[in-house]
């Protein structure tokens, strides 16, 4: 069997549950931050000779559900088992916070409106020197281009031309509350067009949001679907409601949650990648995330489920999870393989620069020792370290071309506003 560790986490171990006392052991992995600990429920299944492990999609837990003490506060000795491995140590390393997205706009004043009107309770500013919208503490800073950059989301196609890594951000927030606010000030969808969600394979029209699917946001295999079928539809108790706006650049937005759920600007900031439990090692050997490490990390695909964007399904199994200061980040296998995404579309994930979304940002409060790990296992500094706002920031790319900007955001740092 593989091996799992935990850094920075807890967990325990039930028997019981939903599957009955004896049945497969579920691995309860709590995850906090600054707004709150959230729950992850990781089931734990024999497959093939390896340890395999799915995450729950949602947001976090309502507050009565939650554990008290925060995962800033567990010690990463706490660990399921740990890998004997070479790899560097880790644990010099300081924690990142995730602190912007930057995009490239043929008009940023526009964009910032946008948001402004999806997000009331942020607000326009500036940030280093570029144009930003700021919300919950993370931002989207703005670089001004003459033409569209490629990587925008295609509605007709389903997915971003050329794709890289990044798949979408986006609210954790009262989803039936969201679409109606929007769909009041746009009713005939001309700024706010919400995508089709489609609710099985045969379903060639989608729904606006996954409320009016016929099980809500309960994540059905087709062999599911099947065996419901002629049965009455029904929501889980505590079903949430996502659905999915592209802005005006081309960045697709999901927002996800129900009337129980706290409001967070950055609620959701999902990725692609080849191997999505590898994506999860090297952000937590080399840049402090904190998450799950497996090996072997590169396993099977699992079969597709709906309801999703994707008419021919979504694969979401396996999934990376990771979790950084102040959110999550999780990665999904590539979509676009065997000819789902229609001739031509198949293909590797393509670097991030010069995309729609150039690049994520993370802040450290100390870049040497992150400069220092880097250089020491052998990661390409692709920039700098240079000048942002009173601080200074690198470039690195992740395992699939990801940009990631790393800025040092010490005591006394002006660089946000």
């Amino acid at each position: 069997m593989g091996l799992v560790s935990v850094v920075g986490g807890r967990w325990r171990r039930r028997t019981g549950g939903p599957e009955g006392p004896g049945r497969r052991g579920t691995l309860s992995l709590w995850l906090g931050g600054p707004e709150g600990p959230c729950y992850r429920g990781f089931r734990l299944l024999g497959f093939a000779g390896l340890l395999t492990v799915t995450v729950a999609l949602g947001g976090c837990a309502p507050a009565g559900d939650a554990e008290p003490a925060a995962l800033s506060q567990v010690a990463a000795a706490e660990a399921v088992t740990s890998t004997e491995t070479d790899a560097l140590d880790t644990a010099a390393l300081p924690e990142p916070t995730f602190h912007h997205l930057h995009i490239n706009a043929v008009d940023p004043e526009a964009s910032l409106e946008w948001w402004q009107t999806v997000w009331p309770d942020g607000e326009i500013t500036e940030v280093a020197g570029f144009p930003a919208f700021a919300a919950d503490g993370v931002y989207h800073l703005y670089t001004e281009v003459h033409e569209a950059a490629p990587g925008g989301f295609d509605v007709d196609r389903h997915h971003a031309v050329p794709q890289s890594a990044f798949w979408t951000t986006g609210p954790s927030t009262d989803g039936l509350a969201f679409f109606e606010r929007l769909t009041g000030l746009d009713p005939d969808g001309e700024r706010f067009r919400f995508l089709p969600v489609y609710t099985g394979p045969d379903d060639e029209d989608g729904v606006l949001h996954s409320g009016l699917a016929p099980y809500g946001d309960r994540l059905l295999t087709v062999a599911e679907l099947e065996a419901l079928a002629g049965t009455a539809p029904e929501r889980g108790p505590n079903s949430q409601d996502f659905g999915y706006l592209v802005d005006p650049d081309g960045v697709l937005l999901e927002f996800n949650g129900n009337a129980e759920t706290d409001e967070l600007f950055y609620g959701h900031l999902h990725f692609w990648h080849e191997a999505p439990l590898c994506a999860v090692n090297w952000y937590v050997e080399h840049l402090g995330a904190r998450g799950m490490v497996r090996d072997p990390c590169d396993v099977d695909r699992g079969p597709v489920s709906y309801p999703t964007f994707f008419p021919s399904g979504q694969l979401r199994q396996p999934i990376g999870t990771v979790r950084v200061a102040n959110t999550g980040l999780m990665w999904y296998t590539r979509q676009c393989r065997d000819g789902r995404c229609g001739a031509g579309a198949d293909g590797p994930l393509v670097p991030s620069r010069g995309q729609v979304v150039d690049h994520m940002a993370l802040s450290y409060p100390d870049l040497d020792p992150v400069i220092a790990h880097l250089e020491a296992a052998g990661i390409p500094i692709v920039e700098g370290p240079y000048p942002f706002g009173d601080s200074r920031a690198i470039v690195v790319e992740d395992l699939d071309g990801l940009a990631l900007e790393l800025i040092e955001a010490g005591l006394g740092s002006e660089q946000s506003p």
